[in-house]
């Protein structure tokens, strides 16, 4: 079935229903089948065949439904191209796929006339408001409607150009099979029909909009209401003088409307979806507050067409991107190794079905990477809990590593978010070279801040600081505030971080002394405490460094969440251990037990040896933290003292010893590695992995 069918088969059901309604002006079933016929016969006319790519660059007006369904009718693939792009991109774009045609607003058709490449033979051109279909196209031959191209399942529909929010965008290629099976598990749980009238601001070009609200409402023969963008009141106006009750939008769209809306102007709505980004918990808990009704959330990307998972309404699950859509399969793998992971345990998302589409247009390699064995690794860390329903972390490429540690992205945004000066943040990772990366925030604040004197800007940045100090671990606190007074967004809504990071540099070099957090290293300092700082960084590890800057109490609270992930992540647990529950009784075996020890080490480095029976001498999380704090405060309290009897000499030629449980030994602290007296591997004649199994041994007994 060639999906311009969901056009067609509406207009031949419910010809005189209203099938679309753009700046006042109305559009029956009947009417847009007919232009779009009309516009069919236009293109076999300038010899466009079964096949060809037709490039589709308009805003979100009736000539895009017009011609979007024209190209499928002839059989050829639709090229859906960003109106926000410049004359070069589109011609990447047009010369990527091929395209014989592209179809424009008038204002650049002049433009693009000199750009494009040798392969495109047309340029049509569509008057710039799209609301009264050109007349160019219309006095062609009217002997009627043409056939349909009768369309194989596997045969390409549609050409999605993904985001590029890392570099040049790939062709995402999508069948006739993948749309439809889109359309049909959508409309299936959200229960679209013909008496529904859809507020659609999301633009048609992008999958979301083209997808979910243009083929999957014409499917269900309901009325669109079409905007050209998100225009906060004119969506007001429109959902009240036109009865919309299906309400489709991104979330910072459910923002605005949450906060400027009452429930009488929202009183229609009985449905509201959000895609394109996470919605944040916030802005979910604040909806739901006050319009009494949930914002449900999918999960997909333009390569599953787009849509994976879905929330249930029937067992809805805040926070979580829900369980998979019909005959589709989702499951989290290891990054490194693509093993299964097990309910609770971070991994990548993959997704296999009839949605994951045939591949990126004409790059075989970069398809191989994205898909194998069947599966679509969709580049997103997430879990699984032990009802099926997922949850999204963060992206792979956006995750920070701080001196080994990982630190997500999403989970500092959250944070921040809760703060009420912030209407938006994002957070990005920067070399840093000391700790490898840091994390930096870029902070929208709340309308009546943004107005406000550079004193009032300063004092909210220290009650920020304040407020990640109390909330976040050290190593995740944001080094740098940076305001800003939007966000880049691409066409989807998604934040360009990509242009963030490139943006980072300069923003920091220009207003460090004004926002830089009291966290940040880059502090100036005399060259006598340039020369400590640098020796302490040759002699401690990067996580020890981190961890001297934490306040003693943060810093005990800090070693047990890290301990307790460790645990969780080791015996594969769903939720996080008890912190007072002993390792033994926990399940740690004698492997997993060295394993604990061996991350012990490489986070504190060659400074301090750690004996064999090190957990069975703090046999609890809790205990075993608040000895490694001991341990940091010892190496904190020397620092204090080499400051107070150096001078610029750093000495390294002294060895602590910070004493074990009674009944054992030393454990040595030195500041000289190649003086360390070596700790011995083997107890009564035993090696290190035997005594420590003969250990557990006696435990048990």
């Amino acid at each position: 079935m060639n999906i311009c069918e969901h056009l067609t088969v509406s207009a031949q059901i419910f010809p005189e229903r209203e099938a679309l309604v753009f700046n006042g002006i109305r559009f029956t079933y009947a009417e847009l089948e007919h232009l779009s016929s009309q516009a069919a016969c236009y293109l076999q006319e300038f010899a466009v065949h079964p096949g060809d790519r037709v490039a589709i660059a308009l805003p979100n007006t009736p000539a895009f439904v017009v011609w979007y369904y024209a190209v499928l009718r002839v059989g050829a693939i639709a090229v859906s191209v960003s109106t926000r792009l410049t004359p070069q991109e589109i011609r990447f774009i047009v010369e990527d796929c091929t395209a014989v045609a592209l179809v424009v607003v008038e204002s650049k058709s002049v433009d693009l006339q000199s750009q494009m490449p040798a392969c495109m033979q047309h340029l049509i051109s569509v008057s710039e408001a799209g609301d009264k279909i050109s007349d160019e196209f219309l006095s062609v031959s009217e002997s009627g409607p043409i056939d349909i191209y009768p369309t194989k399942p596997d045969d390409p529909a549609v050409i999605l150009y993904t985001s590029g929010t890392t570099g040049f965008p790939k062709g995402a290629t999508l069948s006739h099979q993948n749309v439809r099976a889109t359309v049909h598990a959508f409309n299936n749980l959200c229960g679209l029909n013909q008496d529904d009238r859809i507020l659609c601001s999301v633009p048609l070009f992008h999958c979301y909009g083209q997808n979910a609200l243009l083929n999957s409402g014409f499917h269900a023969a309901a009325t669109i209401v079409l905007q050209q963008r998100f225009d906060l009141n004119e969506s007001k106006s429109l959902i009240m003088d036109e009865g919309v009750n299906k309400l489709f939008g991104v979330p910072t769209m459910f923002q605005l409307l949450e906060e400027t809306c009452s429930l009488e102007d929202l009183k229609s709505i009985n449905y509201c979806f959000s895609a394109a980004t996470t919605l944040p918990q916030i802005v979910a808990e604040r909806w739901q507050q006050k319009f009494k009704m949930p914002i449900y959330e999918g999960y997909g990307l333009t390569e599953t067409a787009p849509f994976a998972s879905y929330n249930h309404r029937l067992k809805f699950i805040p926070g979580s991107i829900g369980s998979p859509v019909d005959l589709v399969e989702m499951k989290v793998v290891h990054t490194e190794t693509g093993e299964t992971c097990v309910p609770g345990e971070l991994g990548e998302i993959v997704v296999r079905g009839p949605n994951v589409m045939l591949g990126y247009w004409n790059r075989p390699d970069d398809t191989a990477i994205a898909i194998r064995d069947g599966w679509f690794h969709s580049g997103d860390i997430g879990r699984i809990d032990e009802q099926g329903y997922f949850y999204i972390v963060d992206r792979v490429k956006d995750m920070i590593s701080i001196a080994g540690l990982k630190v997500f992205p999403a989970e500092v945004e959250r944070t921040l978010h809760e703060h009420a000066a912030i209407s938006d943040v994002a957070v990005v990772g920067l070399a840093d070279a000391i700790l490898g990366e840091k994390v930096v925030a870029f902070i929208v604040l709340a309308k009546d801040l943004q107005t406000g004197s550079e004193v009032t800007h300063t004092e909210v940045l220290e009650q920020l600081r304040e407020f990640c100090q109390q909330n976040l671990a050290s190593y995740k606190m944001p080094k740098h505030l940076l305001l800003i007074d939007e966000l880049p967004r691409n066409p989807s809504g998604k934040v360009l971080k990509r242009v963030l990071r490139e943006q980072a540099e300069s923003m920091i070099t220009e207003t460090q002394q004004e926002i830089q957090p009291k966290t940040d290293i880059d502090v100036s300092v005399s060259t006598e405490e340039s020369e400590r700082e640098a020796a302490k960084q040759k002699v401690h590890s990067a996580w020890v460094m981190e961890m001297l800057k934490s306040h003693p109490a943060n810093r005990l609270r800090e070693i047990t969440s890290m301990l307790q992930l460790d645990v969780q992540q080791m015996l594969q647990l769903d939720e996080l251990p008890n912190a007072d529950e002993r390792f033994i009784e926990a399940g740690l075996d004698s492997l997993l037990i060295v394993d604990l020890q061996e991350r012990l080490k490489q986070r504190l480095g060659h400074a301090v040896d750690l004996p064999a029976t090190l957990v069975f001498d703090y046999p609890s999380i809790a205990e075993l933290a608040a000895f490694l704090s001991s341990i940091l405060e010892e190496i904190h309290s020397n620092d204090d003292s080499d400051r107070e009897t150096s001078g610029s000499s750093v000495s390294r030629e002294q060895t602590v010893k910070i004493p074990q449980k009674e009944g054992g030994g030393d454990i040595l602290f030195t500041d000289n590695p190649s003086e360390t007296s070596d700790l011995e591997a083997e107890i009564e004649g035993l090696s290190e992995q035997e005594a420590l199994e003969q250990l557990i041994r006696e435990l048990k007994n």
